[in-house]
Parts: C-alpha cells; sequence; structure tokens
C-alpha cells in the first residue's frame, strides 16, 4: 500500500492526472464527469484551488476529462455544470470560458 500511495503522490505531483472512472484529480484541483448510454456525457464540481487560479489548471483537467471521453468512441457534445464556488467567478465569464472549449453549458 505505501508503495501505491507514493506512487499516487509522485502522479499527481508531476501534474500528472490521477485519472478514475469518473473523476480526474491533479495537486491544482479535481472534477467529475459521468456517461450515461443515451445521454450526453456531462463534467461537473470542477474545482482549482485559489492559489492555483487563473494559471490554465481548469483548461488541462478539462482538457483530460474531454480526452477520457473521446477515448471511449464518443464524438458528440458533451455537458458541463457551470455552478460557481465560492464566488471566484460569476456564472456568465465562466460559461464563456466553458462555450470557449466547446462544452455544452448547462
Amino acid at each position: 500500500m505505501e508503495f501505491l500511495l507514493s506512487e499516487r503522490q509522485e502522479r499527481v505531483s508531476n501534474r500528472e492526472p490521477e485519472i478514475n472512472d469518473d473523476f480526474i484529480h491533479t495537486k491544482y484541483g479535481y472534477c467529475y464527469y459521468e456517461i450515461e448510454p443515451g445521454k450526453n456525457p456531462i463534467v461537473y464540481n470542477l474545482y482549482v484551488h485559489p492559489e492555483y487560479r487563473r494559471q490554465g489548471h481548469a483548461k488541462m483537467l478539462l482538457y483530460y476529462v474531454i480526452e477520457q471521453i473521446r477515448q471511449t468512441g464518443y464524438q458528440g457534445v458533451i455537458d458541463i455544470e457551470a455552478a460557481p464556488r465560492e464566488q471566484s467567478i460569476d456564472r456568465e465569464s465562466l460559461a464563456a470560458f466553458y462555450g470557449s472549449m466547446s462544452l455544452n453549458v448547462l
């Protein structure tokens, strides 16, 4: 178990994401996604730690999650929940950012 924990810590500290079935995590933040048959995949709970914001980490996390979704063979629209936390950004700016990445804002 110690080896697995140290391996995980090394991956996260080197900016390589930890990717699970519906969760992507780096030392900078995390996000969840869900893929259900017959529905558009959805990305939600994207979070970047305050000290790492406005440095491209949210975009990096989204690239990782989009890649994971596309690797399943899905080529359609990907939805994303725009629910800012901690008044860190207004919803309109967040929606514009997500739209710039060709995501469908809910």
